[in-house]
Parts: structure tokens; C-alpha cells; sequence
């Protein structure tokens, strides 16, 4: 008998240290959810597959993953797992946790700009709030309130409930702090009291930085922006933009990083930068297009009506249930006539409810094809624009009526992976000179595109800079300009290029190059021989040194090959396999006889074949210059 219930006794010992585990777990969580969000939701996520589906304990958890997909911008996971915990939450009567759900669903439609919604869930949570006398939630619902109306520029509504926050100012935490300073700076803001604007942004950056609130960071430069903006202090509302966007993308922040590119295509299309304005538009059009992906506003609009339908079976549920207790209450004569009410009854809630389902239904449908149809028109547009922004990125490139001018013995092959490309090739003469390159930038496609051109610019503001110039020290005067355009705050910024620069005198048969982890090729006498660049990229480097200037005597006959990492990394053949370097120099070694033209439409050719079906990886830039 002891024994049986010393065993009971340790059992439940167990069980109540599992618990308080899992709370403490929790509560880890919620302290990290705006200095380190990541980490906040792998815990909710390891939890999850621990618990059992209705308990209170893993409605917390799908809070806590609904305030991370909202940070995400994955407003349909959101919506589905906050319902999830609604409902176990209204069913344990946990008023506080379903007021924060409710507060955190109010998020999704206003970005959805459904402001009627938002303001709805935003006075339930106040309401459960008072109802269950917390204090610090109603604050919390203060400030939600008073920044939708600022939204909305209903500034007196505003104010209004920012003084009712004023009076429990002595009950803050410090992230509420935070959000005080920030809506009153959105007050001044909207009332064109900017330099009052500036002092609470100011107020509230220092809160952000002090609790690590990255989100708020990225928001509250934004907001500093704008009333820079309001100014015309065109320079200080670039420079905070930038801040903005730099934290915003490093952290994967898509809502935050799509209202800083709006504004700073509004400050570039003001001082007539439109090149920069375009360029920014175009990435902007890719964000707004993942975060407002058509079928994550299908799948709200899907779980909400899921919602609603639950809603109202639970009331025909709650009919029944009356029209039966009033059946038993009352057999006798009059049974048959009772039950045949009862019938009516329930099929005019059918009916009913067919018929809200089917108008429902076809508005539903009507909406998904008013919003297909702008999607397949924003799609278009962004199509548009990246081609646009190939004839933008053209313009950087020499002709090939001047390469061949300048180099007539020569061939580029160029072969982006997308429309427009991170590789480009780059010629220029200087005096008796002729400097040429072959440039690999960070990324591809439009974010590569955008990189080369920063790149290119740096080689010509070079030349610009210097009388008399090597290949090695334009390498070193061009990273510094690189660098200087990079440079963030946060110094996350890591973009640059590889290349392989050249200068070649045909009156002395001299060659000078340089190389940015890329090499020079040259084939003499049927012998390939390689000249290694220096293994650092152009752009911020860990252990940076001045890049070394190689001088060569060239010969009659001498193939010279510069090139980017997109023909070897190449994927293909028969086993999907890499191209490869050393195939790479034995097909140059074979063809190097062969006239300039003939050479680049084997080189062309045999990538093709070797590629198949496989998609392109990368992009493409060769250039073969006979002497």
C-alpha cells in the first residue's frame, strides 16, 4: 500500500514538472519574439508536436506561430492557426489570450486594407480586455486603436485614445513605450508637425534599440523618413529609408521592406532620379507580388468562411437542440403537428442558409476573378518592366560595333540566365590602352542587374580618377567605390563582383591584368597558361589587400580568354553532372586554332548540348581576343 502510493505521488511530481517545463518554454518564447523571432517560433514548433491538439498550452503555441507569420507576411498561416486557438480559447474561457488573437487577426485585414474588419476584431480585444480587468492588454488595445484611426487620418479619434494611454502611462512597459512615441510622432506626423514628429520617432527608436524590437526598427526609420520627406529633407529621408530597407531584408521582413520602396520610389520620382526610381519599382513590384500572392488571399478568404460556417452550425445546432426539449416537454396530441413544425422550421434554415452559402459563394467567386485578373495585369507589368530594364542594363554594355572597333580580333559570348543579368563585360581605351573585363556581380536577375550596374559605374569613376592606371590599382579604386555604395548600418550588406580586368597595349604587344578570384587564360604554342587572380571579390572582404598587377609580353598568335564561373558550373551531360573547369580549358585547347567567329559558335553550341533540358543555372559571359 506505501508503495502504491509513494508511486502515485512521485507520478504526479512528474507530471507537474513536465508542465511547469512547457510554460517556461512558452514564456521563453513570448520574451523573444521581438528581438529574436526565429528563435521564438522553432520553440513554439517543437512544442506543438508535443501537445495535445485542444489544450490551452498548444493554443499558445499557435498564437505565438500567428504573431510570427504575421512578422513573415504570411497572412493565410496566420489567419488559419490564430482561428485555431480562438476556438480552443473561447471554449476555455480564456479572455486576455483571445483578446491577443483578435488584436493580432485586426493586423491582417488592415494590410488587407479591410478597414471595417480591423477595427471590429481591435474593439472585441478591448472589450475582453476590460472585461477580464487587464490593465496591460488594454493598453495594448489603446495603442492598436489609435494607430488605426491615425492610418485611416482620423486624427482627433486618434488623439483621443492616445490621452486616454497618457493617463496609464505610469503602468507601461517598456515595449508599450515604444509604441507611445511612435503614435504620437504619427500625430505630429499627420498634423504636419514635423519637427514635433522627429522628436517622438527619436523617443521611440531609443525604446527599439534598447529592448531589440527589429520589426520596430525597421517601422520607425520608415516613419522618420516620411516627415524628413514632409521637409523636403530629400537627404535625410534617403538615408533613413536605407536603414529601413537594410534590416528589413536582412531580417525577411516583406510588409516592412514593401512601405520603405514605396516611399523611396516617391523620393527618387521627386528629384527627378527616375533610372534609380524605375530600378527600385521593379523590386518592389516582386515583394508586393509574394506578399499579396493571390492564393494567400484565397486561402484567407477560404479559413474565414470555414470560420463563419462553424459559426452558424453551432447556432442551427443550438435550434435543434430547443425545438427537441420542446418536443419531449410536449407529447401528447398535438406531437405530430409539433414535429411537423419542426420540419418547416428546419427546412427554411436549410433553405436559408443554401441561399447565403450561394450568394456568399458568388461573391466569393466574383472577387477571385476581379482578383485574378489584376494579378495577371500586375504580372504583365512586371514582365515590362524587367525587359525595359534590360534595355537599361544594355546601355552599360560596349556595342559590339565598338568592342569590335576597339579589339576587331575578338568574340563576346553573353548569355543571361534571365532576362537581364549579374555578369556583364566592360571595355574602355585610355591613351594607347584598351581596358577590357569580364564581371561576375552577386545574384542574377534583377537584384544582379542592379549590382552590375553599381559595378560598372565604379570601373568607368576609376578611370575617371586616376591620370596614369594599372589594371590592379582600378581594381582597388573600384572597390572602395563599391564598398562606399553598399555600406549600411548594420554592415550586412555583402554585394560586390569577381572580374577579370585587362589592358592591353598593341604598340608594345604588352599585357597587364588583374583579377578578382577569377583568372586570365592564355593558349601559346597549343599550351594553355593560367594567371590566378588574387582570392578576394571586389566589395567588402574579410581580409582585404591591394590586388596584385600581372605584366605579360604577348605573342603573335596568342588566344587571350576571359570569363565568368557560369560556363563550368554549368549542369548537364548525361549524368546532370558540372561542366567543369578542366573541361572548360581542354575545349579551349582544341579550339583556339579555329578563327574568332567559329570559336564562340562552338563554345555556344557545345554549352547548349550540354545542357539539355536542364535549366540554366547562371549567367553566362566569355570573351576570346586573338592577338
Amino acid at each position: 500500500m506505501y508503495k502504491a502510493i509513494l508511486f502515485f505521488f512521485s507520478f504526479f511530481i512528474l507530471i507537474c514538472s513536465n508542465a511547469n517545463n512547457i510554460k517556461e518554454k512558452i514564456s521563453l518564447a513570448n520574451d523573444l519574439k521581438y528581438s529574436n523571432p526565429d528563435s521564438a517560433f522553432s520553440i513554439c514548433c517543437t512544442l506543438e508536436e508535443k501537445l495535445k491538439v485542444k489544450s490551452i498550452n498548444y493554443a499558445e503555441t499557435q498564437l505565438c506561430k500567428g504573431r510570427y507569420y504575421l512578422q513573415k507576411s504570411n497572412l493565410d498561416k496566420a489567419t488559419q492557426v490564430l482561428n485555431n486557438a480562438i476556438t480552443i480559447f473561447e471554449k476555455e474561457h480564456d479572455l486576455s489570450r483571445l483578446a491577443k488573437c483578435y488584436s493580432l487577426k485586426s493586423i491582417i485585414f488592415q494590410r488587407l486594407n479591410d478597414t471595417e474588419k480591423s477595427m471590429n476584431h481591435l474593439t472585441t480585444a478591448y472589450n475582453l480586455y476590460i472585461e477580464d480587468n487587464n490593465i496591460e492588454g488594454q493598453i495594448t488595445s489603446l495603442i492598436n486603436i489609435s494607430v488605426e484611426y491615425l492610418r485611416i487620418n482620423k486624427n482627433d479619434s486618434a488623439l483621443n485614445y492616445l490621452n486616454q494611454l497618457t493617463d496609464l502611462s505610469d503602468k507601461f512597459r517598456n515595449t508599450d513605450k515604444y509604441y507611445y512615441h511612435q503614435n504620437f510622432g504619427m500625430y505630429f506626423h499627420n498634423t504636419a508637425q514635423y519637427r514635433k514628429a522627429l522628436s517622438e520617432f527619436k523617443l521611440a527608436l531609443s525604446v527599439a534599440e534598447n529592448e531589440n524590437m527589429i520589426d520596430s526598427k525597421t517601422t520607425i526609420y520608415m516613419e522618420m523618413a516620411e516627415s524628413y520627406f514632409a521637409q523636403k529633407d530629400y537627404k535625410n529621408a534617403e538615408n533613413h529609408l536605407y536603414k529601413s530597407i537594410a534590416i528589413a531584408t536582412s531580417n525577411n521582413l516583406m510588409h516592412e521592406t514593401n512601405e520603405s520602396y514605396l516611399l523611396l520610389i516617391k523620393l527618387y520620382e521627386i528629384q527627378g532620379d527616375y533610372k534609380s526610381a524605375y530600378l527600385a519599382k521593379v523590386i518592389n513590384d516582386s515583394i508586393e507580388t509574394e506578399i499579396y500572392n493571390i492564393e494567400r488571399i484565397n486561402k484567407i478568404n477560404e479559413i474565414e468562411t470555414e470560420l463563419a460556417f462553424s459559426e452558424n452550425q453551432k447556432i442551427i445546432a443550438q435550434q435543434e437542440l430547443e425545438i427537441k426539449n420542446e418536443q419531449l416537454n410536449t407529447l401528447n396530441a398535438k406531437s405530430k403537428i409539433s414535429q411537423l413544425i419542426f420540419l418547416v422550421i428546419l427546412c427554411l434554415v436549410i433553405i436559408m442558409f443554401v441561399i447565403f452559402i450561394f450568394i456568399r459563394a458568388r461573391k466569393l467567386s466574383a472577387k477571385i476573378n476581379h482578383q485574378r485578373i489584376l494579378l495577371e495585369e500586375k504580372n504583365n507589368e512586371i514582365t515590362d518592366s524587367i525587359t525595359y530594364a534590360k534595355r537599361i542594363q544594355a546601355a552599360i554594355l560596349p556595342s559590339n560595333e565598338i568592342f569590335k572597333k576597339q579589339l576587331p580580333n575578338s568574340f563576346v559570348l553573353y548569355k543571361p540566365k534571365d532576362i537581364v543579368a549579374g555578369d556583364f563585360y566592360w571595355m574602355e581605351k585610355v591613351n594607347n590602352e584598351i581596358f577590357f573585363a569580364a564581371a561576375d556581380c552577386t545574384g542574377h536577375g534583377v537584384p544582379g542587374a542592379m549590382v552590375s550596374v553599381v559595378c560598372s559605374n565604379a570601373l568607368n569613376h576609376g578611370l575617371e580618377q586616376k591620370a596614369s592606371i594599372t589594371p590592379g590599382i582600378l581594381l582597388d579604386t573600384t572597390r572602395d567605390f563599391v564598398k562606399n555604395r553598399f555600406e549600411t548600418e548594420s554592415n550586412n550588406v555583402k554585394d560586390g563582383m569577381d572580374i577579370a580586368l585587362c589592358a592591353i597595349n598593341f604598340s608594345t604587344n604588352q599585357l597587364q591584368f588583374s583579377g578578382a578570384n577569377n583568372p586570365l587564360y592564355i593558349i601559346r604554342e597549343n599550351e594553355l597558361i593560367e594567371i590566378k587572380g588574387d582570392k578576394q571579390h571586389i566589395g567588402k572582404h574579410h581580409k582585404e589587400s591591394k590586388f596584385t598587377n600581372h605584366v605579360i609580353s604577348l605573342k603573335k598568335d596568342d588566344c587571350i580568354y576571359l570569363f565568368s564561373d557560369g560556363y563550368a558550373d554549368q549542369f548537364g551531360g548525361p549524368k546532370g553532372k558540372k561542366f567543369m573547369y578542366k573541361q572548360f580549358k581542354n575545349l579551349l585547347l582544341k579550339i583556339s586554332h579555329l578563327p574568332l567567329d567559329q570559336q564562340k559558335e562552338v563554345l555556344n553550341d557545345t554549352f547548349e548540348n550540354w545542357r539539355g533540358d536542364l535549366e540554366q543555372i547562371d549567367d553566362v559571359c566569355v570573351l576570346g581576343i586573338k592577338i
